[in-house]
C-alpha cells in the first residue's frame, strides 16, 4: 500500500520546484522590504509548526537571516524545448510532462545519461524517455515568459504551491523585467575575478542552471543574457541539512546549449520523489542512510536529497569576464528543470569595476 501511495505521489502535477537566488540578493526578493516579508518572515506558511522554514521560499545563507521573500515564485510554466512560447500550464500536467507542448518536434540535445538527472536508464528519444521535451534536455532552448521570471509562472496561480501573493511591488502574472525595480544591494565585482553566488533549491525537479550578465541600460531579454554567460570556476559546494559544507564533483554541459557553447551546470541534488518505485537517479553527493534501496519516505528530506530541501544551499563560483566595461549590470540566474516543463529565474543588480 505504501509503495502504491509513493507511485501516485510521483505522478502528481506538482509545480512547486521553487528556487531562489540568495546572493547577490535579487530584485525578485524586493518584497523583503515589506514588514510581513522581512527577515525571512512570511504572511503565511506552507509547512506549519516549523517556524521560518515553513515559509514558501525558506532558505539558509549560512551567516544570517535569509530574506528571500517570494523569489522562488518567479518562473515560467508550461515550457517545452523548441517552442516559441510557454503555455502557462494549459497543455496538461507539468510533472511529469510526457508530451511536446507545442508540437514543435525539437529533439533533445542533452542525451548522455551522465548529464541527465532522472530516468537515466531510458534510451534517449524512446517512449520510455518521458523528460525528452523538458527544458534540461536542451539547456537554454525552452522559451520563457521573461528572463527575470513571471510571478506565479503564468497568468494564473500555478498548482502545487505556486500562488504568488500580490504586494505593492508586483502582482500575480507580472513580468519581472517590467515591474521589478533596480534593487541595489551593494554587490561589486571586479572584471576577471572569481565571485561566489548562493542559491536555494527548495525542492528538486532535476535539470541544471546557468548564470549570465546583461548591461543594465540594455533591454533585459534572453538575447541580451545570451551574449555573456558566466563561466563556472571549479566545483560547486553544498551546505547540507546539518550545516556541513561539502565540495561536489560538478558536472557541466556545453553541447547543444543556448547560448551556443555556454556552460550549464547539472543540479547535483537527487530527486527522491518516487525513488522507492523508480530507483535513485544518481548517487547522493553526501551520505544518505537509505541509499540506494531505501530513500527517505516522501516528503521527508535526507541530508542532501529530498523533495523539499528547505535547508540546503548551493555555492557556485563564477568568473567575471575580463572584456566587460566597468558599469552596472544585471545578473540573470536560470534553472531549466528536467522532471517538469518549468524554468526558474532571478535577476540581481551588480556593479562591475575594471
Amino acid at each position: 500500500m505504501k509503495l502504491d501511495i509513493l507511485a501516485l505521489v510521483a505522478l502528481l502535477p506538482l509545480a512547486a520546484a521553487h528556487s531562489s537566488l540568495i546572493t547577490p540578493k535579487p530584485r525578485n526578493a524586493i518584497d523583503s522590504e515589506l514588514p510581513e516579508w522581512s527577515d525571512g518572515k512570511s504572511p503565511y506558511m506552507w509547512v506549519e509548526n516549523i517556524g521560518k522554514d515553513g515559509a514558501p521560499c525558506a532558505c539558509r545563507n549560512g551567516t544570517g537571516v535569509c530574506a528571500s521573500a517570494q523569489t522562488c515564485l518567479w518562473m515560467s510554466v508550461g515550457c517545452s524545448i523548441g517552442c516559441k512560447e510557454c503555455d502557462g500550464g494549459d497543455a496538461g500536467p507539468t510533472n511529469p510532462n510526457r508530451h511536446d507542448r507545442c508540437g514543435g518536434g525539437m529533439k533533445a540535445t542533452n542525451n548522455d545519461p551522465a548529464t541527465r538527472t532522472v530516468n537515466r536508464g531510458a534510451e534517449a528519444g524512446s517512449e520510455a524517455d518521458w523528460t525528452k521535451f523538458n527544458p534540461w534536455r536542451a539547456p537554454g532552448h525552452a522559451p520563457v515568459y521573461d528572463p527575470c521570471g513571471r510571478a506565479s509562472g503564468s497568468y494564473k496561480a500555478t498548482a502545487g504551491k505556486g500562488e504568488f501573493t500580490n504586494t505593492t511591488y508586483a502582482k500575480l502574472g507580472d513580468l519581472g523585467s517590467r515591474v521589478l525595480p533596480k534593487y541595489d544591494t551593494g554587490t561589486v565585482w571586479k572584471s576577471g575575478s572569481t565571485v561566489e553566488t548562493m542559491t536555494s533549491f527548495r525542492a528538486v525537479h532535476g535539470g541544471g542552471y546557468q548564470f549570465r550578465l546583461c548591461p543594465l541600460e540594455s533591454n533585459l531579454t534572453e538575447a541580451c543574457f545570451h551574449e555573456t554567460p558566466m563561466p563556472f570556476v571549479g566545483n560547486s559546494k553544498l551546505m547540507v541539512s546539518d550545516g556541513r559544507i561539502i565540495e561536489l564533483n560538478s558536472v557541466d554541459v556545453t553541447n547543444g546549449t543556448l547560448p551556443v557553447g555556454g556552460t550549464w551546470r547539472m543540479l547535483a541534488l537527487p530527486d527522491v520523489a518516487g525513488a522507492a518505485v523508480h530507483g535513485w537517479a544518481f548517487e547522493p553527493p553526501c551520505h544518505e542512510p537509505g541509499y540506494p534501496n531505501h530513500p527517505p519516505p516522501f516528503p521527508t528530506q535526507g541530508n542532501c536529497t529530498g523533495d523539499w530541501t528547505h535547508n540546503v544551499t548551493m555555492y557556485d563560483y563564477l568568473r567575471v569576464p575580463e572584456h566587460l566595461e566597468a558599469g552596472a549590470y544585471v545578473l540573470g540566474f536560470r534553472w531549466d528543470c528536467e522532471t517538469s516543463a518549468q524554468v526558474w529565474q532571478s535577476c540581481a543588480d551588480v556593479t562591475i569595476t575594471a
